[in-house]
């Protein structure tokens, strides 16, 4: 299997194991958090597919997506307030306590999906498929440390 192959199928469970699970209580903090990362997975899907080759590579489809994925992956961001304890939903009380560390996490991702859309926009499939796989491994780095396991 390929290695951009193997990462993107471990993104995808990562985002379906998101769907399942026991629900754990959440503030408004985490309400507005969950909302702000459902609504930038579809376009995040959508480029997937086409990195995957599950569906024909469109530049155009691409670019949109990952320009709005790059706009939409700011908001989630601005939600990591504390609902107080037992109200935090998927996020562990580690983010907290070790915000240093949850910060530069943050800001990795955000290089990586400011990477991503600049491949996107200059359109060359191969270092999207690079770009796109330092996305997923963004999310999965901050996932395993600072999300609740599903």
């Amino acid at each position: 299997m390929k290695p951009v192959s193997a990462l993107l199928m471990l993104c995808a469970a990562i985002g379906l194991a998101a769907c399942g699970g026991t629900p754990v209580e959440k503030g408004p903090n985490s309400e507005v958090r969950t909302a702000a990362f459902k609504k930038m997975m579809p376009d995040f899907t959508s480029m997937g597919k086409m990195v995957k080759d599950e569906e024909p590579y469109d530049v155009e489809k691409f670019k949109t997506a990952a320009a709005s994925f790059d706009t939409l992956s700011k908001a989630p961001f601005e939600h990591f307030t504390s609902d107080g304890e037992g109200k935090d939903g998927d996020a562990l009380p580690n983010i907290w306590t070790d915000a240093a560390k949850f910060k530069a996490e943050e800001d990795k991702f955000h290089a990586a999906v400011a990477v991503l859309n600049e491949k996107a926009q200059a359109g060359n499939l191969a270092d999207i498929k690079v770009a796109y796989g330092d996305v997923g491994a963004s999310c999965k780095a901050c996932h395993d440390t600072f999300r609740r396991p599903k």
